[in-house]
């Protein structure tokens, strides 16, 4: 593992500026999706997948590589970064249902998802596998399938790394364990999270010619574009369709490789970084603007609605309005990230901040 190559992003990057943008654009497609706008919200999950393949891996294979790592450091980050957005969220997701409930009737659907048990499950990343989506918020269902692959991925590694037998048994029995527990379709749909888990294994393209760079990266991006048009009408894609999903993460999987090939090594300083902003409320665009968009589309269908018709321009209004909310939700949640992470770490691991130690492989 030590004279393992890997090839990760750097953060100053254009590279890193242009998967920030895909990142955002996959959010905002899922976002506008659930206001009837005909675009593949579903398969903007799948670049979810990918994207995070990439990332989490990279950093796992590093913090092996280089002997550092540590399951309580690398999970306590994990549930912190999903934490911070998904526990506020769950309580609106609450407010927002039983508001609705209360002006609309209490016969609506949404009341059967509200129970403490579905959001325990939610909370603790069961939804598809003991419970439903906590208050019918769709977008809930894709965390259960990224936390798992979160223990997942290192299992797998720590299984052929490991110095020691006992622990690579260890490790490939904890892999099957979980794989049995979360069931058939979230484990399938991990060979599209390891489709960018492989990029780092890859070593770089070189070409010289900046045009001819441009033009690949054009006519693979329209393939990526193209491969996510197919559109199964339920966010819960059917079996027979997990072939496209396939073509997707592979179409944006090469797409991702590319620009790291040719823009990893081409800094980029920005008083006000457009992409970072931008990709920094990406995950609570995604999760928090179910619940309100519900409620207002609910809203749209009974006679209280006070605005007559809903023209485009009045969607637009209502569209700008709900991403507004979710930036603001996001200062007070995901960008707290880092300070919340530091804070929760200087309790746990005392001198966390000071400790250079290395840790040996189990």
């Amino acid at each position: 593992m030590k004279n393992l190559s890997l090839h990760v992003i750097e953060e100053t990057s254009v590279a890193s500026n242009m998967l920030d943008i895909i990142r955002f654009l996959s959010a905002l497609v899922v976002f506008l999706f659930h206001f009837y706008v005909p675009l593949p919200g579903y398969q903007a999950v799948m670049v979810f997948f990918v994207l995070s393949g990439y990332f989490i891996s990279g950093t796992i294979l590093k913090s092996i590589k280089e002997n550092k790592w540590k399951w309580s450091e690398y999970l306590i980050k994990r549930i912190i970064r999903l934490w911070v957005v998904l526990l506020p969220c769950l309580f609106l997701t609450y407010l927002w249902a039983n508001l609705q409930l209360n002006i609309f009737g209490p016969n609506q659907k949404i009341a059967n998802y509200l129970d403490v048990k579905t959001f325990l499950g939610n909370l603790f990343f069961l939804q598809g596998i003991l419970v439903k989506t906590y208050g019918l918020n769709g977008p809930l269902w894709s965390l259960s399938y990224e936390f798992w692959y979160y223990i997942l991925f290192p299992c797998l590694v720590l299984t052929f790394v490991s110095r020691k037998k006992k622990f690579k048994l260890l490790y490939a029995f904890l892999f099957i364990l979980i794989s049995l527990f979360v069931g058939k379709r979230i484990m399938i749909y991990f060979l599209i999270w390891l489709m960018g888990a492989v990029i780092p294994f890859i070593k770089p393209l070189k070409i010289q010619p900046k045009f001819l760079k441009n033009v690949i990266l054009i006519l693979t991006s329209l393939v990526a574009i193209f491969s996510t048009q197919y559109n199964s009408g339920d966010w819960e894609v059917k079996w027979t369709n997990f072939a496209r999903d396939l073509g997707v993460a592979v179409s944006f999987c090469f797409l991702i490789y590319l620009i790291i090939s040719f823009h990893n090594n081409k800094s980029i300083n920005l008083k006000i970084n457009i992409s970072k902003h931008l990709a920094g409320f990406s995950y609570t665009l995604y999760l928090a603007h179910y619940p309100l968009a519900n409620f207002i589309l609910t809203w749209l269908m009974t006679p209280l609605w006070p605005f007559g018709k809903t023209t485009l321009a009045l969607k637009l209004v209502i569209a700008v309005l709900v991403i507004l909310y979710s930036w603001c939700f996001a200062l007070l949640t995901e960008r707290q990230t880092e300070k919340v992470r530091k804070f929760i770490f200087t309790i746990i691991f005392k001198n966390y901040s000071e400790r250079t130690k290395t840790h040996s492989l189990s």
